[in-house]
């Protein structure tokens, strides 16, 4: 008997490698499972996020863009003391707004591009450089992260 204990010895070892190596490789796998399933809701997650963004986010920073316009208006007709106020008024208003995610749409120098810019008016050049190009920045655009909220209202030049 004592020359089968070892090799019974070495069989129960060997099943309990066995089931060892099965329960790692079956909780392997529930891990791979739960970390694509939380890519998934990460994913979903993001994609929620976005959706709030355009549905209750964009309309209100178009709106507050608004109020930056009106500030410019302002600031061109009042006194140079009264429209270094709004100047401060309206940097620190779109600062917040930059600080959650808005961004100008660059613009003078650049060549137009209709998915940023909005031609609103159109200027003879000489210089063939300049044909197709921004001139003069009209109204600044802005996007939101990525998303436009409104295209850049610019000057172009064009061939006379």
């Amino acid at each position: 008997m004592a020359l089968t204990e070892p090799g019974d010895e070495l069989q129960r070892l060997a099943t309990e490698v066995a089931e060892l190596r099965d329960l790692f490789q079956r909780r392997l796998l529930d891990d791979r499972s739960k970390q694509t399933m939380y890519d998934e809701l990460y994913g979903q997650l993001k994609f929620a996020q976005q959706g709030l963004a355009e549905q209750f986010i964009a309309p209100m920073v178009r709106e507050l863009l608004l109020i930056v316009d009106r500030l410019d208006a302002l600031t061109a007709a009042v006194p140079a003391e009264s429209g270094d106020l709004l100047d401060s008024v309206r940097a620190e208003l779109l600062e917040v707004l930059l600080r959650r995610g808005l961004r100008t749409v660059d613009a003078e120098g650049e060549a137009f591009d209709p998915r940023l810019h909005e031609a609103v008016e159109r200027t003879p050049v000489t210089d063939d450089a300049q044909v197709g190009r921004v001139l003069a920045v009209r109204r600044p655009g802005y996007q939101l992260e990525d998303r436009l909220l409104r295209p850049a209202q610019v000057s172009v030049g064009y061939r006379a």
